[in-house]
């Protein structure tokens, strides 16, 4: 068998602990682990979805958007 398959590596990143701290900034950083863990592709995705929350919420703020009625 040639090389080896991505997930199929020991992870290099701990199992969370779902009773562990759950501040904000502990579920900030697990966010940003996870991001970190996934493919450069799907990173891609992610970020271009945040991308166009960003600026759907900055044209609604900006009273660009039809209004509902």
């Amino acid at each position: 068998m040639q090389g080896i398959a991505y997930f199929s590596r020991t992870p290099d990143i701990g199992w969370m602990d779902s009773g562990a701290d759950q501040s904000e900034e502990a579920q900030g950083l697990r966010l940003v682990r996870a991001f970190l863990s996934l493919p450069p592709d799907k990173r891609a995705e992610v970020i271009a979805f945040v991308e166009n929350l960003v600026r759907a919420q900055a044209r609604s703020e900006d009273g660009h958007e039809a209004s509902p009625t």
